[in-house]
């Protein structure tokens, strides 16, 4: 209400809510959908051991990194990555699966190229050097002696 004259005034506030838009590979924009996130890794674990936990955590994790990103908008090759940074830790064989759908592998040597990287990742130790011989045959020799 105006203190001068009176006058009564109806304010009405609103929640700006801030909707993601995908950036599609062709140039489309549609709005984030947490849904289609939730298919694209339940076709990728589909018959593997990850429970639905799992999975409702991993759709959660991209959706908050979606919509903490601090932009309006992302490329669905941005999400595809980090779908794919998810299942790497999850489970490899839906990793792969994945990946080789997200990246539109053309060839089968991209494939094997892949393969040869999570190989070299395997043997990598957390601090980044990555060990010269694999530890299982060392174990085994030491067994035998």
């Amino acid at each position: 209400m105006c203190d001068a004259c009176g006058h009564r005034f109806t304010t009405r506030e609103r929640i700006e809510e801030q909707l993601i838009r995908v950036i599609k590979r062709g140039g489309r924009k549609e709005p984030f959908d947490g849904a289609k996130v939730r298919r694209g890794i339940e076709l990728a674990l589909r018959k593997r051991p990850v429970d639905e936990d799992t999975v409702r955590q991993i759709v959660a994790r991209v959706e908050h990194w979606a919509a903490t990103g601090g932009g309006r908008e992302v490329t669905s090759e941005q999400i595809g990555a980090r779908i794919a940074h998810e299942l790497h830790d999850v489970d490899p064989v839906a990793y792969v699966r994945f990946v080789s759908v997200y990246r539109s592998f053309e060839s089968v040597e991209e494939f094997e190229a892949l393969l040869r990287e999570m190989e070299k990742a395997e043997r990598a130790r957390p601090d980044g050097q990555r060990t010269l011989f694999d530890d299982e045959p060392a174990r085994s020799r030491r067994g035998k002696s």
